[in-house]
């Protein structure tokens, strides 16, 4: 009799959930599988010998394996209201640092948020983020941007923040040390930095002239 015996990996599934597939460019279901090493008797699985030996991430939809980080990217849904939120407070930190009084500058943050999607904000909300957002948490709302958003899509954001400090036609020290703050987390230089600041305030000022 021909024993037939050999070692194979085989995948079991301890997660699973909802992700941002890169190769789909859409949020996709996704199993979370760990590997581990069995040894086979005529192909088929007999103990495995073993421990883990990593784990994959598989696309419901298209099939392709991951690195696990790739769940540190957020979906496509998470990131609307990651934006959104880090918008409303990077607004309050600027009118804090800035001139929070000023007409311009209030319409300038209320336009910025509703880009967003938060059609209904006003200034009666602006207010209330400016009065009670914890602006020192700015950072832990930018985190989250800096994997989930593109070099475009931080240029945007940052440029509408920028638009907003610079409505009243200056910028403070305070203003631009949030917007540092801002660029720091996206890992911007401070030459880019400096540019998307230049071209969001002098399109600002062209816009109200």
């Amino acid at each position: 009799m021909i024993l037939l015996f050999g070692i194979r990996s085989r995948l079991k599934t301890i997660a699973h959930g909802t992700f941002f597939c890169p190769k789909c460019g859409a949020d996709r279901q996704y199993r979370l599988q760990s590997v581990r090493r069995w040894f086979t008797l005529f192909f088929v699985p007999i103990f495995p010998i073993s421990g883990p030996q990593g784990e994959i991430v598989r696309c419901g939809t298209c099939g392709s394996a991951f690195r696990p980080d790739v769940l540190d990217t957020p979906t496509s849904a998470a990131l609307t209201d990651l934006i959104r939120n880090a918008m409303r407070v990077a607004v309050a930190a600027v009118l804090r640092a800035g001139n929070g009084h000023d007409g311009a500058t209030r319409r300038a943050a209320i336009d910025a948020v509703r880009s967003t999607g938060i059609e209904d904000y006003d200034d009666a909300k602006l207010a209330v983020d400016v009065d009670g957002a914890d602006v020192s948490a700015l950072p832990a709302y930018l985190a989250p941007l800096a994997n989930g958003l593109n070099a475009a899509g931080k240029e945007r954001f940052v440029g509408q923040v920028a638009a907003v400090a610079g409505a009243d036609g200056s910028l403070s020290d305070a203003e631009h040390q949030a917007l540092e703050t801002i660029g720091g987390s996206f890992d911007l230089s401070a030459a880019y930095l400096t540019g998307i600041i230049a071209t969001s305030t002098a399109t600002r000022t062209d816009d109200a002239s």
